[in-house]
């Protein structure tokens, strides 16, 4: 019975120092693991649509950052659920941003509201606006209280001593706030790239808009200039071979040499074309010669990029409100020819829409109403799609836009961007554009030729206009080609489409896509996504660091049912309390049982 006793207290110890040496090596390996995590970082991204793994595109900007990159966030402190999520992704992508950069992101989230008296509140609210930063309210639900607190769902970015805006959130007019967010944080890699790429551009890449032919006044491309100089060096090019502003510069060696002047000037405007990566024709009033359009058709079959805003008909806003009515004419580009060769052809057409933006009308206007009326031939485009020019692009306006159509060619792929809704048709040359319209109440039986084109975008081989024109052949100064491969163009049927309003009293530009006549009447800044859109065109066409393919990415936000959750709310608060509280009592019970069983 002693051997037996003394076997048995030997055994016990033997499993006591077995247990200890486990737990030991349980710590180790515990110690280890945590020294190793210290020096390797690893993020494993198991979402299904890789929602937290950042772009080539976006590692190669970051590794362009040469100096700390300081990235403040304003969108702290209280607000509704819905910015959570949009401050939760925000962080989640910074700490990305942070890691790939090696430390050269450095972000921290302030709130800069909470406790602070109303006049500092206004003064830094004026401030960031001041700067370019949003600012908004939150929507207050028919169970809540009004509230008069700001959020500040943005940024600012610094570096090298130049601070840059950085907006989160992209609101529409009209739009759910959830659309708004959802939208939002699938956008929010590249709105962040593009800040970066703001910080490293070097801007080497040239574009010019082209003058000569009437274009639009620089006032009033002002607002668009100032954005695309961000990422380009912006420049004007005179293209029209009678106008003394473009022949002055050659004139001394036409005067040298008269008899080869023209080939001279034909040279000269080609050799000033070619610097340029893409041109801009901002509707063009004045017809082409056709030597100007060989210029055009050879500067495109040699690689560059062309984006035409060109519509057919005179169709002035000042004009109808002047006189109370107009009828179109035809401009007479001499374009339709060279549109026709690659794949386009913009009709002598305007669109009219029932879904479409309006114009403010004075109480002895045409309706004898005051107010702001709906006007059909300022069509409103929603954008769709999956292309990354317009994809989670908010609405875009039109002022007198031509339709467009696309003519059959295997050699050529064409994009519709924008196009008018399921209640649209279009007017046929010579119009009529009254303000008496203004009394019509137009149905939806009226309008029955939807989805009209408004902005095309054509890729692929492009074949001259000229080349079986031996005539300007023989002439031209420069190597003749014709054939042009892998190239691209755009081409928007409303030369108004990047015209930003003024205000010559207060000698002030506004944003372009702001509407102060609809601001005026809403008492809310109304404002469309036309620069945004045309700048993605001009990324899309110039843009070598391709971040415009990061629109691309499609992030699947599964979200609660509102609905169903405040429906189910106690269900749920029962289950998340009991039951918890029911498989602990119910695993106490199961394990004494079972030790109950192995010991005694």
């Amino acid at each position: 019975m002693v051997k037996e006793k003394s076997t048995s207290i030997y055994s016990s110890k033997s499993v006591k120092q077995k247990h200890l040496w486990q737990f030991a090596v349980l710590i180790a390996a515990i110690a280890v693991l945590n020294v190793a995590s210290s020096m390797f970082y690893k993020r494993f991204d198991l979402t299904k649509e890789g929602r937290f793994t950042l772009s080539e595109t976006t590692l190669d900007l970051v590794d362009q950052l040469d100096e700390p990159l300081y990235v403040q966030i304003f969108l702290d402190g209280e607000f509704p659920q819905e910015y959570k999520r949009l401050q939760n992704a925000a962080r989640d992508l910074l700490n990305e941003y942070q890691h790939i950069s090696n430390g050269n992101v450095i972000y921290r989230f302030e709130d800069l509201l909470t406790d602070k008296p109303i006049k500092e509140k206004d003064d830094i609210l004026r401030q960031l606006n001041a700067k370019g930063v949003q600012i908004t309210r939150p929507e207050i639900g028919q169970d809540e209280a009004t509230s008069e607190k700001y959020i500040i769902p943005a940024g600012i970015v610094s570096y090298k001593g130049t601070e840059y805006p950085l907006n989160l959130l992209k609101r529409e007019f009209g739009q759910p706030l959830e659309e708004d967010i959802n939208g939002s944080i699938e956008l929010l890699e590249y709105e962040i790239g593009n800040v970066i790429r703001k910080c490293v551009v070097n801007q080497e890449i040239k574009i010019a808009f082209t003058k000569g032919h009437g274009e639009l006044d620089p006032i009033f491309v002002a607002d668009i200039s100032k954005s695309l100089s961000e990422f380009y060096t912006v420049e004007d090019l005179n293209i029209s071979l009678t106008d003394t502003a473009c022949t002055k510069q050659f004139l001394s060696k036409m005067q040298k040499n008269p008899d080869d002047a023209g080939a001279i000037l034909l040279k000269g405007v080609m050799d000033k074309m070619q610097d340029y990566k893409a041109l801009i024709i901002a509707k063009p009033r004045i017809s082409f010669l056709d030597e100007e359009l060989f210029l055009i058709d050879q500067y495109i079959m040699n690689g560059g990029k062309v984006i035409w805003l060109a519509e057919p008909l005179i169709a002035e806003m000042d004009s109808v409100a002047k006189y109370g009515s107009i009828m179109t004419a035809d401009y007479n580009l001499n374009v339709n020819d060279l549109l026709f060769r690659y794949s386009v052809r913009i009709n002598p057409t305007l669109i009219q829409d029932l879904n479409c933006h309006g114009i403010p009308v004075l109480a002895n206007g045409a309706s004898g109403q005051p107010g702001f009326l709906p006007w059909l031939f300022y069509p409103i485009f929603a954008p769709s799609g999956e292309h990354p020019i317009v994809r989670n692009l908010t609405s875009v306006w039109g002022r007198y836009v031509a339709g467009i159509d696309t003519l059959p060619n295997k050699d050529i792929k064409k994009t519709v961007l924008l196009q008018s809704s399921a209640t649209s048709r279009v007017a046929n040359n010579p119009i009529n554009i009254s303000l008496d319209l203004l009394r019509l109440k137009p149905t939806a039986e009226m309008f029955t030729a939807p989805n009209n084109i408004a902005a095309v975008l054509v890729e692929g081989d492009f074949k001259s206009l000229f080349a079986h024109r031996r005539a300007m052949k023989d002439k031209s100064p420069i190597p003749f080609k014709a054939k042009g491969t892998n190239n691209s163009m755009i081409v928007i049927s409303d030369g108004d489409f990047i015209s930003n309003q003024t205000d010559k009293e207060r000698k002030q530009v506004y944003p372009l896509g702001y509407d102060k006549y609809a601001s005026k009447a809403f008492k809310e800044p109304v404002e469309f996504a036309n620069k945004k859109f045309f700048l993605n065109c001009v990324d899309y066409l110039c843009d070598e660091s391709n971040l415009i393919e990061v629109r691309s990415k499609k992030i699947e936000l599964r979200l609660l049912d509102k609905g169903k959750v405040k429906a189910e709310k106690t269900k749920w608060q029962i289950v998340n309390i009991a039951l918890p509280i029911a498989l602990l009592i119910l695993f106490g019970l199961i394990n004494a049982f079972i030790r109950k069983r192995r010991y005694t």
